[in-house]
């Protein structure tokens, strides 16, 4: 099956302009620096655009998983803050959690706000626990042998 190229702006094509349509409803609405993804129109397969304006590089992607891995990789890059992990040893060792074995980013994804870093979840030889943004303390979360 042959691919459909990629419509430019300028073209006066029915699908041109409802990509150009689509692209001003993605990028209008909610809050300053939200992300949100939407599935792009008028292409085969996947591609896709966040509210922030980033679009995935090429115009059409035969799987999720290619498409998956951009946005993840811009979020990485241009949204989440970095892993301050002296910040999380730190924490780990003040609720006695033992020797940090590893963390996750807390991510939220609301109509508002869009796709977040809220904060991590830790995890020690001894247990884990919660840190969230804005709080001066992490909450612990549970303990194992």
């Amino acid at each position: 099956m042959p691919k459909i190229p990629e419509l430019g702006m300028d073209d006066d094509l029915p699908e041109a302009q409802w990509a150009r349509n689509t692209t001003a409803v993605i990028t209008a609405g909610g809050e300053p620096g939200a992300h949100r993804f939407e599935r792009l129109p008028a292409y085969e397969g996947y591609a896709g655009m966040c509210a922030c304006g980033f679009r995935t590089p090429q115009p059409s992607y035969e799987h999720m998983g290619a498409l998956t891995r951009l946005i993840w990789e811009h979020l990485e890059r241009d949204v989440f803050p970095p892993v301050d992990e002296a910040l999380l040893l730190k924490e780990a060792q003040l609720i006695k959690l033992g020797d940090l074995i590893g963390y996750h980013r807390l991510i939220e994804s609301t109509e508002k706000h869009g796709i977040r870093h809220v904060g991590w979840l830790v995890a020690g030889t001894r247990g884990s626990m919660r840190l969230k943004d804005g709080q001066e303390y992490g909450a612990f979360q549970g303990e194992w042998i």
